[in-house]
This record gives C-alpha cells, structure tokens and sequence, in this order.
C-alpha cells in the first residue's frame, strides 16, 4: 500500500486492503498484504467488520489523529471483530520481520 510516515497526509481512504476479493449488497472481502515495515495508509471503515490473520505476525495500528491504537502479536488464523459505531478511521503498519497478510470481511448490513 505505501510507507508514508505523514499522519493524516492525505483523506482517509475506503480502501481497506490491498485488492479487493469480492463485494456484494451484503459484505465486501479484502486481501491486504504488507511487507515489513509498510503502512497500510489511514483508511476508513463504516461498517463492523472482522479480519483473519494469514500466517500470523505482528501489526501495529493508530488512529486517525496519530496515536497508538495497539501493536501486538497474531497468530495464523487469529480472528479478530471490530463493531463500528459512526467510522473508524486508523492506518495498519507491519512492525513484524515478515511478511503480513489478512482477510478482511467488511459486514455492509
């Protein structure tokens, strides 16, 4: 996606990964791989959604005004819910040694 280090450099995309699988009136599936070191990019979600951890590693995410939002280890498989109320807008860095890949199913309704 990009390794941009300005916070909140451009507006939040809707864009939540790096290529889209699938989308339909009901969910919409990201693939988002990044490499060590690469940002996602602030984007925003509007919806709740859950990811899986492919491979597993260690994320890092802050919010959109530029804080810390949590860094932490996954493992693969590893599934995580996020419930949206309004948007939630932040930027997914890969802090790990490897490579990092996620699933992410955005619930549309």
């Amino acid at each position: 996606m990009n390794n941009d280090d300005g916070v909140g450099a451009s507006a939040p995309s809707g864009q939540v990964g790096t290529e889209l699988l699938f989308e339909n009136d009901r969910v919409r599936v990201w693939d988002l791989r990044l490499a060590p070191g690469e940002r996602a990019g602030f984007h925003r979600h509007s919806h709740d959604y859950f990811f899986v951890a492919i491979g597993g590693g260690r994320l890092k995410s802050v919010r959109g005004d530029g804080s810390d939002w949590y860094e932490t280890e996954m493992d693969d498989g590893e599934v995580h819910f996020r419930e949206i109320e309004g948007e939630d807008v932040h930027d997914a860095i890969n802090v790990g040694e490897k490579a990092w890949r996620n699933i992410v199913v955005e619930l549309k309704r």
